[in-house]
Order: C-alpha cells, then structure tokens, then sequence
C-alpha cells in the first residue's frame, strides 16, 4: 500500500466533515486543542509519511501502545494547528472505527474522549452530523480492508477496552 497516496485520499475526505454542523469547539473551549505536550493523537500506521516535514506546531514521538512488537508513534500540537494536516485520529474524533472480539467493525463514541469531549460523554453517534458520521463509516470500510490497519484498529479496540473497564463501566462502550 502507498500510504501517503492512502492518507492523502483520506485527509481529501474528512477535510470539510466535522461532528456538529457549528465549531463543536464551542461547547468544550477547544478542549481537545489546548496545546499539552501529553495529550495528543495515535498516528495510524504508516500516517507518519505525512509529516515527513514536521511542522512547527507538532510534535511526534513515540509512545506506550505498542503495535507489531513497536511503539507507535503519537503527534501532540501546541493549540494552533493547520487543520489541512492534522492527523487521521483528530479528523475523526469523537468517532473510533471499532473492531469487536468477532471481527466486526463498529463505529462508537471513542470512550477515550469521555473525559474531555462532551459530546463523547453526552451524545450518541446518531446525534452527529450525518454526513460526519457517513464518512467516518465509510473511510473505515475501506481501511479494514487492509491487513494492517485492521489488525492495528483490532488491537487498538482491545485497548480501548481494557481502558473502559479500568475507567468506566464496560456497557458504556457498546
């Protein structure tokens, strides 16, 4: 697979798609763009060919979830971001392309965000911009259909998972 043409056809498609019709920013004061060097995004395997130039307000490192015996590498910003590069996991949050213990793929509220989105705290997905939504489904079908990034939405699942009962009751999950 050639990433950067995979990711570049993925970031065309989430570039205009946003969960509420009005800057959802509103609700929260940007919450989920203050800038903390600790809170970030995971980058998706092999997104990181889309900063081969890392831009001033990013920066990657790698992280404690590992992926294929390998850290995998985390992209944190400073608050200001150019929002034609932001990373895959931002373009779809609140949503996470959920792969349950069967092998299906379901598209939740990522239950890592409960404590910083309202909207993954208070709202359904069907509650969200359909078009949002309709995309969010729709690049993960076709990233499910590769070996890797299925097996890496697999194993992040489990991890979300093992986070939810840790932090919150199981049946707020699914």
């Amino acid at each position: 697979m050639n990433f950067k043409e995979f990711y570049s056809e993925i970031y065309r498609l989430t570039e205009k798609v946003t969960p509420l019709s009005v800057d959802c920013g509103l609700l929260c004061n940007g919450s989920c763009c203050k800038g903390d060097e600790d809170a970030g995004m995971y980058l998706f395997p092999g997104e990181k060919i889309m900063y081969q130039n890392i831009p001033d307000w990013a920066k990657i490192k790698k992280c404690g979830f590992t992926f294929g015996g390998e850290k995998i590498d985390f992209l944190s910003c400073t608050g200001s971001c150019d929002r034609t590069l932001r990373p895959l996991a931002c373009r779809i949050f609140p949503l996470f392309p959920y792969i349950d213990i069967s092998g299906n793929l379901k598209i939740i509220m990522d239950p890592r965000g409960k404590g910083l989105c309202p909207l993954a705290a208070t709202q359904e997905v069907s509650e969200l911009d359909k078009k949002f939504v309709n995309t969010v489904r729709y690049i993960s079908k076709i990233m499910v259909k590769n070996s890797v990034l299925y097996s890496y939405l697999f194993e992040l699942s489990r991890f979300t998972e093992y986070y939810t009962d840790f932090l919150f009751k199981k049946e707020d999950l699914i």
